[in-house]
């Protein structure tokens, strides 16, 4: 096992340090001379300095990585902009296009297949779909569809006022991690 001397403060991991500083802290309860206690407080400090430090450079690297996504999100989103209107414009030509070839076929000027030197044109049937001449509540139950889904709100609503749910659901909550600037007023009045 690794002392709390044996490791380098500054190059310890969050994990190592916060072991550290319990480590020391069974070390400070248990201590019997003065001198011995000024060192193991003073070594305190140090891992908590260490500590802050090391919170401090990993909420930076958070902030960083928050910024570097914000930027690629904001660059994906203009190049989707920009490709999305490239697209829906060739859609809409295409569209056009297949529509003046339709109408040109439904008053006979275009037969069923119209042949190029290496392309072909064919116009075929598009499969049958159906549009109801009534609301889908006054079909037959053969022919209707009902879907069922879990009003979890709900759910949720009734545990927090107190319902017992747990015959239908498990109300689970997990953590997330957020970062957060100190104020320097609050900052040392907090430990």
């Amino acid at each position: 096992m690794t002392t709390t001397a044996d490791i380098n403060i500054n190059r310890a991991s969050l994990a190592q340090l916060s072991t550290q500083a319990a480590e020391l802290w069974d070390e400070i309860d248990n201590c019997n001379g003065d001198v011995d206690l000024t060192e193991l407080l003073e070594r305190q400090l140090d891992i908590q300095n260490a500590t802050e430090a090391k919170v401090d450079a990993i909420s930076w690297v958070a902030e960083q990585l928050k910024i570097d996504l914000e930027t690629w999100e904001a660059r994906l989103e203009g190049i989707v902009a920009l490709h999305s209107q490239a697209i829906e414009k060739r859609r809409n030509q295409l569209k056009q296009l297949k529509a003046y070839l339709l109408r040109l076929h439904n008053i006979g000027l275009l037969g069923e297949q119209v042949f190029g030197v290496k392309r072909r044109i064919d116009f075929q049937n598009n499969p049958p779909s159906v549009v109801l001449l009534v609301e889908p509540e006054q079909l037959p139950q053969q022919f209707q569809e009902i879907a069922v889904s879990a009003k979890s709100k709900d759910i949720l609503a009734a545990y927090k006022a107190g319902v017992d749910v747990s015959a239908i659901a498990q109300i689970v909550s997990g953590k997330h991690v957020r970062f957060r600037h100190l104020s320097t007023k609050s900052k040392r009045s907090q430990k």
